[in-house]
């Protein structure tokens, strides 16, 4: 609405909702700097925020913050955190340290004509489908993660997960492209 109108009582509602989600809020972060909202699905909650604060950067409300902020929970999800040794991405396939064992019924089936049921599903082995772009659900608020099939908290993937990643994503690729991308200053960077 904001957008629209240049009503400032639109963008009072997004600085009110950022002041939260901003270093120093309401909103728990975790040691490698994950902002941490709850502990089922915590990679869903800091990639919808992330897209809002870019949409509301593109819209010049607190655009360098947001964008820092943004960026730097995106590269969280795709690397710069100290899980598994370092560099490992909570996206599915991206990278070469990623979820083997996503809670997702389809990726733990193998492929036809074989069967499918609760001994795929109980499988410690790497489900056979790989799907490529899936963002898992996240840590805990010490960063801790577990690659296990049956912990749908950290480990399911679902759209409300990946719709603000995507989104997000495709804000930091325009960012990219117009050399706006701005530095950043994580807390567990990977340096691979």
């Amino acid at each position: 609405m904001y957008e629209e109108t240049k009503d400032n009582q639109y963008k009072n509602l997004v600085t009110s909702f950022f002041h939260d989600w901003m270093p120093g809020g309401s909103v728990l972060y975790t040691p490698c700097g994950l902002a941490w909202r709850d502990k089922w699905g915590s990679n869903s909650y800091a990639g919808n925020a992330a897209f809002i604060a870019l949409l509301a950067a593109e819209d010049g409300i607190n655009s360098a913050a947001y964008r820092k902020w943004a960026t730097e929970q995106i590269n969280y999800f795709l690397g710069d955190n100290h899980h598994n040794g370092g560099c490992f991405s909570f996206e599915v396939g991206y990278g070469s340290k990623y979820p083997l064992h996503p809670h997702h019924a389809g990726a733990s089936c193998p492929d036809r004509p074989a069967t499918c049921g609760w001994p795929q599903y109980e499988s410690t082995a790497p489900n056979p489908q790989v799907i490529q772009g899936a963002l898992v659900g996240g840590p805990d608020q010490h960063d801790n993660y577990h690659d296990v099939r049956s912990d749908y908290v950290q480990n399911e993937v679902a759209d409300d997960y990946n719709s603000g990643f995507q989104g997000a994503l495709a804000g930091i690729v325009h960012l990219q492209a117009t050399n706006s991308l701005p530095a950043t200053s994580n807390k567990c960077p990977c340096n691979a």
